[in-house]
């Protein structure tokens, strides 16, 4: 018998199966947005800071099986739990691997690296904006209560291999502060892209890739995620079929 307090929830037409509580932290379009932005090419290596029940270490690694090594870090117990059934429950327990882990406490490459790509859909909200929710798995995931901007990219700078990027997704108001972060990391941007919810509104989130070397930024087109009746665009449906 399932669980009564999860969910099974699918990606690429059933081909991926994603066990979620029903009343816990839940995975958004950001996560998708970002696992589908990052390009692994001929990465090897992947780490996710952060990954919640592991859909972007999931997503990825069933669309680049060249990705010898896919790990991903959570600081929760009760998310590292159902990031590791969902591991199982899609067959990549041979490549991918789950760590119960503080972020804030590391200090160099988790097993497995230093890592070739790094991703992280981040707690954004500053503590004192908005209303923190009551439920503590939700408000950790999404304030900075447990992780703040520099030390995630501290974290990122510890893992990161000399030639590898790190992408992340971060609302949109605050480009110029994750750029100035970033700069006094020395970590670099190489892509950027902003994420409306509609044409012509203005951008909600940023897509953003980093790396350890100076180098031309690459600004690519607006991402539309709605069209003018509500349904997905072309673009982003694609995203959940594969």
């Amino acid at each position: 018998m399932g669980d009564p307090e999860l969910t099974a929830d699918t990606l690429f037409d059933g081909e991926l199966v994603l066990y979620q509580e029903k009343r816990g932290y839940r995975f958004s379009m950001d996560s998708v947005l970002l696992a589908h932005f990052a390009e692994a090419g001929e990465a090897q290596s992947l780490l996710d800071l952060g990954c919640g029940c592991g859909v972007m270490p999931l997503v990825l690694a069933c669309r680049y099986p060249g990705l010898k090594q896919v790990v991903g870090v959570e600081l929760q117990a009760s998310l590292a739990r159902l990031a590791r059934r969902n591991v199982l429950e899609n067959n990549v327990s041979h490549r991918a691997f789950i760590h119960h882990a503080d972020m804030r406490r590391c200090r160099g490459p988790y097993p497995g690296g230093p890592f070739d790509l790094v991703i992280s859909n981040p707690p954004y909200t500053p503590l004192g904006r908005g209303r923190l929710n009551p439920r503590d798995q939700k408000a950790i995931a999404r304030h900075e209560v447990s992780l703040s901007l520099p030390q995630l990219l501290d974290a990122a700078l510890a893992n990161l291999s000399p030639s590898g990027t790190f992408h992340l997704v971060y609302p949109a108001e605050r480009c110029e502060e994750v750029l100035a972060a970033a700069q006094q990391k020395k970590l670099y941007p190489r892509r950027l892209r902003m994420v409306c919810s509609h044409a012509g509104a203005p951008p909600k989130r940023l897509l953003l890739s980093l790396g350890r070397l100076p180098g031309s930024l690459h600004t690519l087109p607006p991402l539309t995620v709605h069209e003018s009746d509500g349904t997905l665009t072309d673009e982003v449906d694609k995203m959940f079929k594969k």
